[in-house]
């Protein structure tokens, strides 16, 4: 099935029709974000834009830049866009290697650096496996939020089934609980939330790791949470985000 990456239209089509792309869009639209009106998206590794542009219908003056490393799906984001009536000056992409998720080449040719603390959200799914360095990839993108947003990562899982599918794409993921150490180790505070039967059949492979970057005031400065972080509940685990079905 690898080859339905190469396939675009193909592989939307699939996700749409076999509830995959509902799955996602009732989780995503389960977590409670505190979020400007006016926010900026960054989709890495955005496939056929389903993430990305789920937080654009759900807050209306949001911007996103999606990015992936093949260009047809940049154009199947773009047509994606199209079919849900989506304005398309909301909507930017370009190509880019997850393995530096802050470099990325425009349409026009043009190559740019994005800027630290830039974006209210990032978002990833399923593609930190295909980094040359996970642990270098998760930190910068850490460093493209801005204090108070979040990363949000939809990451294969450690089910059966997760590893089968994650095995079959030739994507290694580092261990989630890795994951998370590094997030907090950087002072930030982080759950890793289950999909549930509503988010079937994304449910079967993937899990969401979810962080909230902290404001500099809320770390030391070597990058650690303080005590009174480091001893609360992780983030979410109560009334952060709602977990209902």
């Amino acid at each position: 099935m690898v080859y339905l990456y190469k396939l675009s239209a193909l592989y939307s089509t699939l996700l749409k029709f076999i509830g995959y792309e509902r799955g996602i869009s009732r989780f995503i639209d389960r977590l409670d974000l505190d979020c400007p009106k006016n926010l900026r998206v960054l989709d890495v590794g955005c496939g056929s834009g389903i993430v990305g542009l789920q937080f654009l219908e759900r807050f209306p003056g949001a911007t996103l830049l999606a990015t992936d490393i093949e260009p047809n799906f940049l154009k199947a984001t773009l047509a994606t866009a199209r079919d849900r009536n989506i304005d398309g000056s909301r909507v930017a992409v370009g190509i880019s290697d997850v393995s530096e998720p802050d470099r990325v080449t425009l349409l026009d040719g043009r190559t740019v650096v994005l800027d630290d603390q830039s974006f209210d959200i990032v978002t990833v799914g399923g593609v930190m496996g295909y980094s040359k360095d996970q642990r270098k990839t998760l930190r910068a993108l850490l460093r493209l939020i801005r204090p108070g947003g979040y990363l949000i990562d939809l990451e294969m899982s450690e089910s059966p089934s997760g590893k089968f599918v994650a095995t079959t794409y030739k994507c290694r993921t580092i261990p989630l609980e890795a994951m998370r150490a590094l997030i907090e180790e950087a002072g930030h505070r982080v759950a890793i939330v289950p999909f549930t039967m509503s988010n079937f059949p994304a449910n079967l492979t993937r899990i969401g790791i979810v962080a909230k970057v902290s404001r500099t005031e809320d770390r030391t400065n070597f990058g650690q949470a303080p005590a009174a972080l480091q001893t609360a509940p992780p983030y979410g685990a109560q009334s952060d985000f709602d977990y209902s079905t």
